[in-house]
Parts: C-alpha cells; sequence; structure tokens
C-alpha cells in the first residue's frame, strides 16, 4: 500500500510521543486534505466560468431548488454552511453579474429572498455537467465498491455530526490540514 502525508505525520507522531494514539488522524486529516485537494479542482473548473466555488454553490443550490429557484439569505448561508456576512458579500458580487436578483419575501415583509435570474439558470445548466465530471475524475482512482463504502461511511460519520450539532459550522472553509 503506498505511503501518503498523514502516514508520515503518524509515524513522526509515534517516534516523539509513541503514547497518543494518533489513529483520528487516519481518517479526520485525510478527509480535510481531501477536501483541499476537491476544493482547488473545483475553483479551478470554475474559475474558466468567473465563478468561485462558493458562487457555484449558491447558484447550485438555487437551480436545485426548482422554479422560481429562490431562497432567503438565512437559507443558503446555513445550507451551505457559510457566515451571514460572507454571504452577503457573494450575493452582492452575484448579483453585479446579473445571475441573481433578489426581491422582497411576499411571506415576511422585512425579508428578502434570492432567485436566480434565467442568465444565471443558463449558466449552471452549462457548467453542472462539466461540474460532475470534475468531481467523477476526483475520484476515478477509487472502484465502486470503494466508492459505495466511502459513501456509506461518510453519511454515517455527517449524519452522526450534524445530530449532535445546533447547526452547521460557522466557518466550514477553515481546515487543519496536519501540515
Amino acid at each position: 500500500m503506498e505511503e501518503d502525508h498523514v502516514d508520515r505525520v503518524r509515524e513522526q507522531w509515534r517516534a516523539v510521543r509513541p503514547d497518543i494514539d494518533t489513529s483520528p488522524i487516519a481518517i479526520v486529516a485525510r478527509v480535510g486534505r481531501a477536501a483541499a485537494y476537491f476544493d482547488q479542482a473545483i475553483n479551478e473548473g470554475m474559475a474558466r466560468h468567473g465563478l468561485s466555488r462558493s458562487s457555484w454553490d449558491v447558484l447550485a443550490s438555487l437551480r436545485r431548488t426548482g422554479p422560481p429557484y429562490e431562497l432567503s439569505p438565512t437559507e443558503l448561508y446555513r445550507g451551505l454552511m457559510r457566515t451571514s456576512g460572507a454571504m452577503t458579500n457573494r450575493l452582492h458580487r452575484l448579483e453585479r453579474s446579473g445571475l441573481i436578483e433578489r426581491a422582497p419575501d411576499p411571506g415576511d415583509g422585512r425579508g428578502m429572498l434570492v432567485r436566480l435570474t434565467a442568465q444565471g439558470r443558463e449558466l449552471v445548466d452549462e457548467i453542472a455537467p462539466q461540474h460532475m465530471e470534475t468531481e467523477r475524475r476526483l475520484l476515478e482512482h477509487l472502484s465502486a465498491e470503494e466508492r459505495e463504502h466511502l459513501e456509506s461511511g461518510l453519511r454515517r460519520l455527517l449524519s452522526s455530526l450534524e445530530q449532535a450539532s445546533s447547526g452547521p459550522p460557522r466557518e466550514a472553509g477553515k481546515r487543519n490540514l496536519h501540515p
């Protein structure tokens, strides 16, 4: 089996502190490091369309909701695990680009809804197949059986973390990658 960075980190810990159980690093660090590689590949793909992964996530979230392709800013930032301040800045940029618009919420006189524009919908529909191909390529070194096992284990892990938490982490994008 090939050695990776996390194996070397664990070996370093064993050399200086053999009394510490480093087995959690085997998963936590690998998930964090893999996520960084995923983010890099996805951001590179999105940059070709003038977007970042974070902006794509907003647009894709709106598109997935179906007509009229709208959500409240709160629904967006909670679902995407971003701070409300970061979401506000992102929405401003997407609105200036003509990809979203904000409209008063008819169900809440003080609230606003974020809606995907026709231009935004066309862009998402163009990018989505390319994006899925990028994600497929990121996983191509795993067999179908390995992907199924990984999916099942990650689903169980995420479900337990979500149930134990009062909400999504506020700064999900900041990871300790065990340098």
